[in-house]
């Protein structure tokens, strides 16, 4: 084995999160080789409505009341970064990227007020919101944002993982990671990853592989579980510029063209989440025609929040992993924190895996 046989990282999952890893590596002159169980780099980032929002589910209010009001600033400033970030990857990559904004939709007085609440707070933390008066077709209020940006993920994927530093392997499912003594190198630890039935040998394994990663690593499964989404496609003669989000963010209706929405839903607690959706559809254009129906999975962490970092008692395996149902407000950010630690040794922060697992 010679140097020249040994990539510096190895990256599992050629999903948006693993081929943004893999670029900033790439372009700090790294060799980087990523591995794709599926036929094909994209993830599953794609399947949804492709937007990037400000924030979290949760409303900014109530995400003050249960966590505090400086982690709740924390987790909007980093959404608000991850928004940054995609605007500068977007840029750099020439791809494109709509300010849509959003209108975050209230279910009930109860959530009105919520809202309301939420948009006093925002204002006092300099975010430019404000309250969205009824409009047809059909008569909601809420919360209307500017920031969030929707852009094609496959699109940026594919232009990302296209780098001389970077080797994909699709059809590569990862067997096992094991340490290896390094030869040449003398004390660099090496790791063998057997794939698609040969080895390769790597100085370091990022999994950005969503819940699969709990196969490689069995101590993640107490920290992230498998998250079910579904989406179905209406076909419609309603103009909707500016995406909803309803039920407390778990339902996102979004316009794919000038005839077809798509409305992406979640829940975490069993309940029949097309059934939601259905409902959700009668309230908006009742009777439209369903086009076709997705459904994929996500990984989401206990808490909400992306998981950055090394494993425990696993030396040079990295994660970056439980993005959850609102992954595309995380990707850029939790990379970005992944990079940062590799290259420089940054403290993930408020991200950092060591939040889970004693180091």
């Amino acid at each position: 084995m010679s140097a020249n046989d040994i990539y510096d990282t190895l990256v599992v999952g050629a999903g948006l999160t693993g081929a943004l890893v893999a670029h900033h590596l790439a372009e700090a002159s790294l060799r980087v080789v990523v591995l794709e169980a599926k036929e094909a780099p994209g993830g599953v980032a794609g399947k949804g409505a492709g937007l990037a929002l400000l924030g979290t589910p949760e409303s900014y209010a109530t995400l003050q009341e249960r966590l505090g009001p400086d982690t709740a600033r924390r987790i909007w400033e980093l959404t608000h970064k991850n928004l940054n970030l995609l605007t500068a990857t977007i840029n750099k990559m020439e791809q494109d990227a709509t300010q849509t904004g959003s209108i975050r939709i209230a279910d009930s007085d109860s959530e009105s007020d919520t809202l309301q609440q939420s948009i006093t707070l925002l204002k006092q933390d300099s975010y430019t919101v404000d309250l969205n008066e009824p409009t047809e077709p059909a008569s909601l209020r809420g919360i209307k944002t500017i920031d969030d940006l929707s852009f094609d993920p496959a699109a940026l994927t594919a232009a990302l993982l296209n780098h001389p530093n970077i080797t994909v392997e699709c059809e590569a499912e990862v067997q096992s990671i094991k340490p290896r003594a390094g030869q040449p190198g003398g004390d660099t630890p090496l790791l063998t990853v057997w794939a698609r039935k040969h080895y390769i040998w790597t100085k370091n394994v990022v999994l950005a592989n969503g819940a699969h990663a709990i196969r490689l690593n069995r101590s993640l499964g107490d920290v992230i579980s498998p998250l079910a989404m579904h989406a179905v496609d209406l076909r419609t003669e309603i103009a909707l510029p500016t995406p909803w989000v309803l039920k407390n963010g778990a339902v996102i209706v979004q316009a794919l063209d000038e005839h077809t929405w798509r409305m992406v839903g979640w829940t975490g607690d069993n309940k029949d989440v097309l059934a939601q959706l259905t409902e959700v559809a009668e309230q908006l254009c009742p009777g439209v025609p369903v086009t076709a129906r997705h459904t994929w999975w996500v990984a989401q962490s206990q808490d909400g929040l992306p998981i950055v970092g090394q494993l425990p008692d696993t030396p040079n395996v990295y994660v970056v992993n439980g993005l959850g149902p609102w992954g595309l407000s995380w990707a850029f950010i939790a990379a970005d924190r992944l990079v940062s630690l590799l290259i420089h040794g940054e403290d993930p922060a408020l991200l950092g895996v060591d939040r889970f697992f004693a180091q």
